[in-house]
């Protein structure tokens, strides 16, 4: 999920597909969760068909402070985004594809 507000805020909250459902019944199983999710927040610009994340909060403390750099697709109800990895030098690209979620 991802949400961008009219003020400039921006809250991603992911997690791998096919996670297991269920609370984690031991410490082994609660890392394992952990590991397939991910979460950040902060502040958003768009300029042109880039979108910047400065990031203020986030479940790996390292990502704090930095600011993402997402390259904007719009295709019909669908926002791809697509980056360098959020650790510099890895050389790694990410692409992620957002679908539009149905009003109430």
């Amino acid at each position: 999920m991802i949400i961008y507000t009219p003020g400039g805020e921006v809250s991603a909250t992911l997690m791998r597909a096919g996670r297991a459902a269920g609370t984690p019944a031991s410490d082994a199983e609660r890392a394992t969760a952990f590991g397939e999710s991910f979460a950040y927040a902060g502040r958003y610009e768009v300029r042109d068909d880039t979108v910047f994340h400065s990031i203020d909060i986030a479940s790996d403390p390292a990502l704090v402070g930095i600011t993402s750099t997402r390259h904007i697709r719009l295709d019909g109800n669908r926002l791809v985004l697509s980056g360098p990895d959020f650790t510099a030098g890895t050389g790694r690209t990410q692409k992620i594809e957002w679908r539009r979620a149905a009003s109430p």
